[in-house]
């Protein structure tokens, strides 16, 4: 049963973050040798990236890629590849090698060549995930056409092409699939403020009612959800 754990402050919930990712890139490197990971964009989870960026491991040996990526260049000012560069590929985590998601061609293209390059790197050993009020994750939002498809844990796809339309996103994504990152060591929901706490026990209550909902249901993959105001 997943329960949301709260801090008293976000800086707390944002040092929980950053020492579970710490804990399960570790065991990945204890176990293998070497671990991946994969992050959200967004506000949310870039002080993780700051807190992570300095901790100490083996980053020589670990791959950072992200849960999603607008489908635009990575030099672009809303790409979360450069929001990664800025926030977590820095200090001692510079050591770490970087799998871009987007890559030229069409977004179905994009998404062929990202699921090859990041099947190399399943099982990930710690995804951040954000959620957005709609109760979206990664780029899997309600009523968007890759949603279905993007949920199935029997899928072999590993990165869907999310195209852009109402109700969101309001620009074509790439995304990783669940059934990818439900191999995971560790899922970590990083949650601030009481709407988005009322989303997730929602979802708890009801998963079929938000995306993020098969998340918490399914038991692939261990989930922690960390909320404060």
């Amino acid at each position: 049963m997943v329960e949301i754990e709260t801090f008293d402050s976000r800086e707390a919930a944002y040092d929980a973050a950053a020492e579970a990712m710490a804990e399960a890139l570790r065991a990945g490197l204890r176990a293998k040798g070497y671990a991946s990971l994969a992050g959200a964009g967004g506000t949310t989870p870039a002080p993780v990236y700051e807190r992570l960026s300095d901790v100490d491991l083996a980053w020589g040996q670990v791959t950072a890629a992200l849960v999603d990526e607008r489908f635009v260049p990575n030099n672009a000012p809303d790409s979360n590849e450069k929001l990664m560069r800025e926030h977590l590929l820095k200090g001692r985590a510079a050591a770490a090698k970087f799998l871009p998601m987007y890559s030229d061609g069409s977004p179905s293209e994009a998404a062929s060549v990202a699921s090859k390059s990041h099947a190399k790197i399943l099982p990930l050993d710690a995804v951040l995930l954000g959620m957005g009020e709609d109760g979206h994750f990664a780029s899997l939002f309600p009523g968007n056409p890759a949603l279905d498809e993007g949920l199935d844990l029997s899928s072999r796809k590993v990165v869907l092409a999310a195209p852009a339309g109402e109700p969101a996103p309001p620009q074509t994504r790439l995304t990783f699939t669940l059934a990818a990152l439900a191999q995971s060591r560790a899922l970590i929901l990083l949650v601030t403020g009481p709407a988005k706490k009322a989303v997730v026990e929602a979802a708890l209550a009801d998963p079929a009612r938000y995306p993020i909902g098969a998340v918490l249901a399914q038991t692939k993959a261990p989930v922690r959800v960390l909320w404060a105001a």
